[in-house]
């Protein structure tokens, strides 16, 4: 419906009812005690537009899921590594960035698996904001990542990561691991991030996808 192609949204409403008509019979089956049907799976290629209905136009998700190999400073193992990240978005401007910070995950150089960061920030936008493209294709986002300090420490910055955000212009949703460098060198450390729209400021996020479909057989019903 989203890309105004009839026959594929008839098709996929054909299929729903298809599904829902195959499932109460096999309701029916287990109630009576009865044996599944016989069935086999068929590969269908779907054309589908990817969009997150849960956003609103106004609105951009960044998550922070984790962190690998983070860089410890001078002093510290990396199993005693207090991280924590700090992002700024250049976006109404440069003199009013939006920034916030993750949670401190302790004791890790690696806060992926569990404990982990897996952090959602709800950043406003304007999407035909000049201002707002501008950042899109030119400045992205930034990333610090320190480790905390103490009560009589300050917080010790041990290295910096930038995501490039121009997939947004045809993508929905950018999901990158990128490098962790001190200036310019690589630390080996790594970032996963992820930003979401509700759909590309260009077009349509269009993809193919393949399921492994499963078809009840009319004899064995």
């Amino acid at each position: 419906m989203h890309q105004g192609t009839v026959a594929e949204t008839t098709r996929f409403e054909n299929l729903a009812q298809d599904r829902k008509k195959q499932l109460e019979i096999l309701q029916l089956a287990q109630a009576q005690g009865l044996d599944p049907p016989s069935h086999h799976f068929e590969l269908k290629t779907f054309q589908t537009v990817r969009i997150f209905a849960e956003l609103n136009s106004t609105e951009m998700h960044l998550i922070v899921v984790r962190g690998m190999n983070l860089p410890a400073p001078p002093g510290v193992t990396p199993d005693d590594l207090d991280a924590f990240v700090r992002f700024e978005f250049h976006y109404p401007n440069s003199d009013q960035p939006q920034k916030n910070k993750t949670a401190v995950v302790k004791n890790t150089n690696s806060p992926g698996e569990d404990p982990q960061f897996d952090q959602l920030f709800k950043l406003n936008i304007n999407r035909n904001h000049r201002g707002f493209r501008r950042v899109i294709q030119s400045k992205g986002i930034k990333f610090e990542i320190f480790h905390k300090g103490s009560f009589f420490r300050s917080d010790k910055l041990v290295g910096t990561a930038h995501l490039k955000l121009e997939r947004l212009e045809n993508e929905c949703e950018i999901r990158e691991i990128v490098e962790v460098l001190d200036g310019r060198k690589p630390t080996g450390g790594k970032l996963e991030v992820k930003v979401r729209l509700r759909e590309p400021l260009s077009g349509q996020d269009v993809q193919m996808v393949t399921e492994n479909w499963l078809v009840l057989e009319p004899r064995g019903l």
